[in-house]
C-alpha cells in the first residue's frame, strides 16, 4: 500500500546545493513557525495571567506550581529519551518502510511500559510523596493522583507525534497539533477555574480532560506513520541512545522545576506562588529558543550527513545574538510588563524576570555544544553535565534559600545554567570540532551584559516613560553590534535591505 501524505517525509529541508541564503532561509521559515506557535500559547497565558490570579490565590498558584513540576519529572520517566532518539535515529533508517517499523517498535513499547508503570506508581505514590515533605499543604490526591493519570496520555504525542513532526520539518503540522492540545488544556482550565471555581484542582482536572480529548487524534496520527510491531533491533538502538539521557532529562528538570519543591520547604505557598508568576515571564526566552531549537536540530545534523558545514559557525553566532536579544528585552521590560498585568499581590514577581532569562540564555548557548555531543552520539557524556548542574541547583537553593527567600532560587538557577554551559563546553570540545566564531559569539554576548545592567537598574516611576526608556536602551544592543563590527559589512548589508523590504510591506 502506498505511504499516506501524512507519512511522506518533507522534502524541505533536505535539498542540496543550496547557498547559505536558501539554507539560513529555510531554517528561519521553520524556527519561525515552530517559535511563533509557541509565542502565541505564551502570549496567551500571559493575557490569562490576571485572570488566574484573580481566582487563584497565591498558595493556590503555589501548590499548582509543585503539582506541575511533579508532572514535568513524571514526562521524562514516561518518555525515556525517546524523543530524542527520534530526532537521530530517524536519518540511519533506509527508507520509508523501515522507518514505520521503526516508530511501530517504539509505540508498542512505549504503551505496554506506560500501562505498566502507572499502575506500579498509583499504588506505591501515596506512601513515597509524603517523604518530599509537602504532603500536608500539596496531597498526593488528587493533585498528584490527577498528574499521573494525565501524562501517561500524553507520552505518545510529546515522544512521538511532535519529534516525527521536526525531525521531518512538518512545521505547521507540528504548530497545529501542539495548539490543539492548547486550547483544549486552556479551556478546560478556564472553564474550571474561572468559570466554577474549582482552585488548583480545577487546572488539575482540566489538563487531564484535555489529555484524554488529545489520545484521539494522538492515535490517528501515528495508525498513519506506523507499522504495529515489536522488534528488538528497532527498539534496542533506540533505548541505547536514548535511556543515558533519562538521568540527563532529570537533572534538566531539576535546573527548571525543582526550585519550586525546594521553595516548598523553606517558604509560604505565597512566595512559591509569587515566583512561579515571575518564572513565567522569564519562561518566554526559553519558549522561543525551544522554537528555533526544534528546526535547528534536524538541520543541522543533515548539514553535517551532506557535508555542507560552511554555514554552521555563522548561524551559530546569529543564534547567540537573538538569544541574546530575547534576554535582554524580558530583563528590561519585566517590572512593567508585571505591574500592568498581573494583580498587585504578584508585583513583587519582576525581580525574578531578569535572572531566569539569564539563566535561560546560558541554556541556550549550552545547546550550541551539545550539539556536538549529539551528532556523535556520546549520549553516555550528556546526563555528566547536568546532572552535576542539576546537583549545584539544588544545593544552591538549599544554602541560600533559607537567608534570602525566593530570589535565591532565580540566582540558583543562573548557577545551575552556567554549570551546565562549562560542562558541556568541555566535554563537546573533548569530542570534536566546535562550530563557534569565538570573537564575534564573546562580543554579541558581552554586548548585551553591558546595555541589560544600567537597564534593569533603571526605573522611571511612571510607566508611560520607563517603557519608551527601556525601548530605547533596548536598541543600543544593535546599534553596538554594527558599531563594534561584531557585524560584517555583508550582514550589515542584508539587515539593512531586509529593513526597507519591510518597510515598504508596511507603508
Amino acid at each position: 500500500m502506498p505511504a499516506s501524505p501524512e507519512s511522506l517525509p518533507s522534502t524541505a529541508p533536505t535539498a542540496r546545493g543550496g547557498g547559505v541564503l536558501s539554507d539560513l532561509t529555510g531554517l528561519l521559515g521553520r524556527s519561525s513557525t515552530y517559535a511563533l506557535s509557541d509565542i502565541f500559547k505564551q502570549a496567551v497565558n500571559f493575557l490569562l495571567l490576571p485572570l488566574y490570579t484573580t481566582y487563584l490565590s497565591k498558595a493556590d498558584y503555589g501548590t499548582l506550581s509543585i503539582a506541575l513540576a511533579a508532572s514535568a519529572v513524571l514526562e521524562v520517566i514516561y518518555g525515556l529519551g525517546l524523543r530524542g532518539a527520534i530526532g537521530r535515529l530517524y536519518f540511519d533508517q533506509k527508507g520509508e518502510g523501515q522507518v514505520r517499523t521503526f516508530l511501530g517498535a517504539l509505540t508498542t513499547f512505549l504503551t505496554g511500559y506506560g500501562v505498566l508503570l502507572s499502575a506500579v506508581l498509583l499504588l506505591v505514590g501515596p506512601a513515597l510523596w509524603p517523604l518530599l515533605g509537602l504532603d500536608d499543604s500539596v496531597t498526593f490526591s488528587p493533585y498528584i493522583v490527577l498528574a499521573l493519570l494525565a501524562v501517561p496520555l500524553n507520552t505518545l504525542g510529546l515522544a512521538l507525534v511532535l519529534p516525527l513532526y521536526y525531525t521531518r520539518g512538518q512545521a505547521l503540522r507540528y504548530a497545529g497539533y501542539s495548539l490543539l492540545s492548547f486550547a483544549l488544556v486552556t479551556g478546560a482550565t478556564v472553564l474550571l477555574v474561572v468559570g466554577l471555581g474549582q482552585g488548583a484542582a480545577g487546572a488539575l482536572w482540566g489538563r487531564l480532560f484535555a489529555a484524554g480529548v488529545m489520545l484521539l487524534p494522538t492515535l490517528y496520527i501515528l495508525a498513519r506513520n506506523i507499522r504495529f510491531s515489536f522488534q528488538w533491533a528497532m527498539l534496542g538502538p533506540a533505548l541505547a541512545f536514548s535511556l543515558p539521557l533519562v538521568p540527563h532529562l532529570i537533572s534538566t528538570w531539576a535546573l527548571n522545576f525543582s526550585d519550586r519543591i525546594v521553595l516548598g520547604n523553606y517558604v509560604s505557598l505565597d512566595d512559591v506562588g509569587v515566583y512561579t508568576v515571575g518564572y513565567q515571564f522569564g519562561l518566554l526566552v526559553s519558549i522561543v529558543i525551544a522554537g528555533i531549537n526544534n528546526a535547528w536540530t534536524p538541520w543541522y545534523f543533515r548539514a553535517n550527513t551532506e557535508g555542507r558545514r560552511e554555514h554552521i559557525p555563522a548561524f551559530v553566532t546569529y543564534f547567540v545574538i537573538v538569544a541574546a536579544a530575547l534576554a535582554l528585552g524580558a530583563a528590561l521590560l519585566a517590572r512593567d510588563v508585571v505591574r500592568v498585568m498581573i494583580a498587585p499581590a504578584y508585583h513583587e514577581a519582576w525581580v525574578i524576570v531578569p535572572l531566569v532569562a539569564l539563566g535561560y540564555f546560558l541554556n541556550g548557548v549550552a545547546l550550541r555544544f551539545l550539539d556536538v555531543l549529539m551528532l556523535h552520539k556520546r549520549t553516555s557524556v550528556v546526563p555528566l553535565t547536568t546532572i552535576a548542574a542539576g546537583a549545584a541547583n539544588i544545593g544552591f537553593n538549599v544554602i541560600v534559600i533559607p537567608h534570602v527567600g525566593l530570589i535565591g532560587a532565580a540566582y540558583g538557577t543562573v548557577f545551575g545554567y552556567a554549570v551546565r554551559l562549562a560542562l558541556t563546553a568541555y566535554y563537546a570540545a573533548r569530542t570534536g570540532p566546535l562550530p563557534f566564531e569565538w570573537g564575534r559569539v564573546a562580543r554579541a554576548s558581552a554586548l548585551a551584559v553591558i546595555v541589560a545592567v544600567p537597564g534593569v537598574l533603571l526605573n522611571a516611576s511612571a510607566i508611560w516613560l520607563d517603557v519608551p526608556l527601556k525601548l530605547a536602551i533596548f536598541a543600543l544592543y544593535p546599534a553596538l553590534l554594527v558599531g563594534t563590527g561584531t557585524l560584517n559589512a555583508r550582514e550589515r548589508a542584508a539587515l539593512w535591505q531586509g529593513a526597507r523590504a519591510a518597510w515598504g510591506k508596511i507603508r
